[in-house]
């Protein structure tokens, strides 16, 4: 499922990213709502995590706009504040749950898993741990490890990083951008350290997994049994 998390505080942030990728999830975060205007005039998310006060634009107001584009999606808002007036507030815009700070990840992944329950999306998928990508590959959502015929195989955290991206992806091109939003977290990098990341990893694999479309990005598909 692909979360969009709107939250300026870092440790937080890093917190929330890591735990909702570490069980299948695709997570964009972004620390500002100006950047999260211009993002979903371009695309549409699975779900939506938005903190009340952040940067340049709020929370709020950025939860108006997702609203108005795209009702029936889930939206969770988060705060430190814990006046009636905010939360009465956000439910009148359009938020699906409230979740006041500090609160516990299990409780999030609770209430997401709430949320979506009545959709036919990725909460089955995410709850079942292994994918096969193969006759010889598997990936263990639950541990982010990627198996060749039972063996744990070796990589780098980057590189783990950005199989959890692809196989959180299946079938889609990722372009660079997209590369460097999950990764690198959002943090300027050039293009040739992108190819290089993406090139170490295609090395490393046994079969053809991950390809590159040219002039778009890359793909990670299955491979088909005979």
């Amino acid at each position: 499922m692909k979360i969009l998390l709107l939250e300026d505080e870092f440790l937080l942030s890093r917190s929330i990213r890591t735990y909702l990728v570490a069980r299948g999830h695709l997570v964009e975060h972004y620390d500002n709502g100006k950047d999260i205007l211009d993002i979903i005039e371009e695309k549409q998310h699975d779900f939506y995590i938005l903190d009340i006060n952040t940067p340049l634009i709020g929370g709020l107001e950025c939860l108006k706009v997702i609203t108005s584009k795209y009702p029936n999606v889930p939206k969770i808002i988060i705060s430190a504040y814990n006046d009636i007036e905010h939360i009465s507030e956000a439910f009148d815009i359009g938020c699906s749950d409230y979740l006041k700070k500090p609160f516990n990840l299990k409780e999030l992944q609770i209430r997401i898993e709430h949320l979506t329950s009545n959709s036919d999306n990725s909460i089955a998928e995410v709850k079942d741990p292994v994918i096969h990508l193969s006759k010889h590959y598997t990936f263990d959502k639950e541990s982010n490890f990627l198996y060749y015929d039972g063996e744990i195989q070796k990589f780098t955290k980057k590189e783990y990083s950005l199989i959890v991206l692809f196989i959180s992806n299946l079938g889609q091109i990722m372009t660079d951008e997209s590369i460097q939003s999950f990764i690198w977290n959002g943090e300027e990098v050039e293009a040739s350290t992108i190819r290089s990341l993406v090139n170490r990893v295609r090395t490393k694999l046994k079969e053809e997994l991950l390809q590159n479309i040219r002039g778009f990005g890359y793909v990670m598909t299955r491979i088909a049994v005979a």
